[in-house]
């Protein structure tokens, strides 16, 4: 046995060797630059393919500047265009290994590295996504579903399935605001020193501003068992003693390993990134090499700001249009200890930005609170002369009115800042708004996104920077569906609670939360993610608000369930992610019934396709896709900015440290392995140089959880932008 694993070593060792010996010429022209690191990993068992080579250094403008890339099928790799005349720290990270001992070098060197082979199954897993560390926890079983409440079988009414229950522990729960599996969350820590993992549990969910609406989530989750709090004591408890997760990730295949990851770090370790935003969706060549803004929500006014052609990260304050702008410390008030910052009301802003987008001329535009809910403008009530507000008076109310709906919606108006000019921009709107996205029309129409407002709005940018005037600008419709089927919008329409009357329209009290619009008709389409979900069209017509016509198709449940984030895609097609474990898309083409009394929302059920999304299962989860992945967002490259083709639709699986891309049945993991607890939000794109090659355009995503110190690194480390390239191959240098 000893002469048979000697030779074995040998031969090996001879391999190796040859390979080190041919490897300028088996890359051929692809020589290493002069800002570039490459080599060969290798271990005891010979060339190490598929495996991640990482470059991070703290001498550029950023806290942190990292680049990642993957070794090719013998264990070559190429680190292109790094910047800077400065030391970095590489090293090997993949599955089956635990990271080697970081080693310096500059750029313009050939760097040969050795892989560290993980000495336990403890070991190895360490480095596994989120989602399979996840995949551990029980799933309440089918069977004490439906609830009947505290005097029947102790779950809530309104949980009428798993999938309801799974929905709130997912995406439209839990799950969008952390990646649950990584490291930190599947340990409890010294600090939570109670007598058992179900106090423990308890006091981390009542910690920092946001505990307050985490126990009550928890607690509305609540099962015979004791619900999801003892399954996360429960989960834990099983990690502590040794237990691993019996799925195990492979490592990257194909055009997996031609992925570059580049890292800056931005923001303040207290302050989380909700979304970020790097150029226009209807043309990615608009800011071209220039900066990228983030969303700051709830944690600061500070909009964190990278320039990746400086490697520079700075900030810069978001202002409000009425100084009585309440701070989030009045609302999100510290329930209990943090951790990492004691009784620190770290959350203070008053703007809570949720969401951007660029419009032609660079500008930046935030879903952000400009003034206090209760300071509504008079041309929004009943009364006004305002056009849309005659046709639906948006007014300070409690919701009881049939035709108005509740001004507490309202958190959150329009924002906008000029880079060239550092100029800021508040525009109140009696409409709310989450999403932003623009149309195509010339005026520039940015349309805004309110999950519960039951109304869609909208501002006449053209008209606004002509005038100023913020009441002229905008327009706002609630949801009219053609229920008559006559093909126009007719007043007297009977209202969300009563039944369909064939002779009238009926106004339906859905909401928006992700939001696109048609480049083929200009109609606005958004998703609805009150269960099982909804997708809406708007077609304003020819004289909106008027004219506006809206139609509703509901999700077929129990195929898909739990959507979020929502795109279209060239051909007008829409996409979103489900809790349920899958992508799912829209054809409004397929449908054989578009109005009349029918068309209520269960009327086109051949217009859906489900595509089950990658990574591992939940073990207990039978007749549904059961996949853990969290699909957050959903944003469809129509530009191809990335350099896999038009029209792929790439994923926010918020647990499995990366982004999925889908098109044709065909799925690619983008993997962002470094730093562990990748957590998606929103995505971006640009095209820097059309003929730039591979190194001129990418894909743009900003840590998106609401504790940075979930990441890798810990208290301390902040949040930070990323970009992801597809190159032609694992050893292709930069073209720009």
């Amino acid at each position: 046995m000893k002469a048979r694993a000697a030779l074995k070593l040998s031969m090996a060792t001879v391999g190796v060797a040859a390979l080190l010996a041919s490897w300028p010429s088996l890359v051929g022209a692809q020589q290493i630059g002069s800002r570039d690191i490459g080599g060969v990993v290798t271990s005891p068992a010979g060339p190490e393919a598929g495996v991640w080579v990482i470059a991070e250094t703290v001498g550029l403008g950023t806290k942190r500047y990292a680049k990642t890339v993957v070794t090719d099928d013998q264990g070559r790799y190429l680190l292109p265009g790094l910047p800077g005349d400065t030391q970095y720290n590489i090293w090997v990270r993949g599955f089956g290994l635990v990271d080697s001992k970081a080693v310096q070098a500059t750029p313009g060197k050939r760097l040969d590295l050795k892989a560290v082979p993980a000495p336990s199954a403890l070991d190895a897993a360490h480095y596994y996504p989120g989602a399979y560390w996840w995949s551990m926890i029980d799933i309440p079983d089918k069977g004490i579903f439906p609830g009947t409440g505290p005097q029947g079988n102790g779950v809530p009414v309104g949980f009428q399935s798993q999938a309801n229950w799974m929905n709130s522990m997912k995406q439209n729960g839990c799950g969008n605001c952390h990646q649950a599996g990584g490291w930190m969350m599947r340990t409890i820590t010294p600090y939570f020193d109670r007598k058992d993992s179900m106090e423990a549990w308890a006091a981390r969910l009542q910690s920092g501003p946001a505990g307050n609406n985490m126990s009550n989530q928890i607690n509305g989750m609540m099962t015979p068992d004791g619900g999801l709090l003892s399954r996360l004591a429960n989960w834990t408890d099983r990690i502590a003693a040794g237990e691993l997760p019996a799925q195990k990730p492979a490592r990257p295949q194909g055009v997996e390993r031609n992925v570059v990851v580049t890292i800056w770090d931005w923001g303040k370790p207290t302050a989380y990134v909700h979304d970020l935003i790097a150029s226009d969706k209807r043309n990615p060549t608009v800011n071209a090499w220039g900066p990228v803004y983030g969303a700051m929500e709830l944690s600061t006014d500070w909009v964190p700001v990278v320039d990746p052609k400086a490697n520079l990260a700075y900030e810069v304050q978001m202002p409000v249009l009425s100084p009585n702008t309440p701070r989030a410390t009045t609302v999100n008030q510290v329930a209990g200890p943090s951790q990492h910052w004691g009784n620190l009301a770290y959350w203070e802003s008053r703007v809570n930005a949720h969401s951007n987008v660029m419009d032609q001329n660079g500008r930046v535009w935030w879903a952000a609170t400009v003034r206090p809910q209760w300071e509504q403008p008079a041309f929004c009530l009943k009364g006004s002369d305002h056009p849309s507000a005659k046709l639906y008076p948006i007014t300070r109310s409690t919701g009881a009115e049939t035709n108005t709906t509740d001004f507490v919606q309202n958190a959150r108006q329009f924002s906008a800042y000029d880079p060239k000019l550092k100029e800021w921009y508040q525009i109140d709107t009696c409409f709310g708004t989450q999403h932003l996205n623009f149309g195509f029309d010339r005026d520039n129409t940015i349309y805004g996104s309110i999950p519960g407002g039951g109304y869609l709005g909208w501002v006449n940018t053209r008209v606004y920077f002509e005038t100023r005037d913020a009441a002229k600008s905008q327009n706002w419709t609630p949801f009219i569906v053609d229920t008559n089927g006559n093909g126009k919008r007719d007043e007297g329409y009977v209202e969300p609670n009563d039944a369909v009357d064939p002779t009238k329209d009926k106004r339906f009290n859905v909401g928006c939360y992700g939001i696109s619009v048609n480049r083929s008709d200009g109609s606005i389409w958004c998703s609805n993610n009150v269960f099982p979900g909804r997708f809406i069209r708007v077609d304003l017509g020819a004289n909106a608000p008027a004219t506006a016509i809206t139609e509703v198709y509901e999700v077929p449940f129990p195929q898909g369930y739990g959507i979020r984030g929502f795109d279209l895609d060239s051909k007008g097609v829409a996409w979103a992610g489900g809790s349920s474990g899958n992508l799912m898309s829209f054809d409004r083409s397929k449908c054989k019934v578009l109005k009349g009394p029918t068309a209520t929302g269960n009327h086109c059920k051949e217009g859906w396709s489900f595509y089950t999304l990658p990574g591992p299962r939940f073990k207990n989860v039978e007749g549904d896709p059961g996949v853990v992945s969290s699909p957050y967002y959903v944003w469809v490259d129509v530009h191809d900015t990335l350099g896999l083709g038009k029209d792929w639709v790439l994923v926010a699986g918020n647990q499995n440290d990366g982004i999925d891309a889908f098109k044709d049945g065909k799925w690619v993991h983008i993997a962002i392995p470094y730093p562990m607890a990748f957590f998606a939000k929103q995505l971006d794109g640009r095209i820097d140089d059309l003929n730039g090659g591979w190194s001129a355009r990418g894909m743009w995503i900003g840590w998106g959880g609401r504790a940075p110190w979930h990441i890798e690194g810990g208290k301390g480390t902040p949040s930070f932008a990323a970009q992801f390239q597809i190159r032609p191959n694992p050893l292709a240098n930069a073209t720009n």
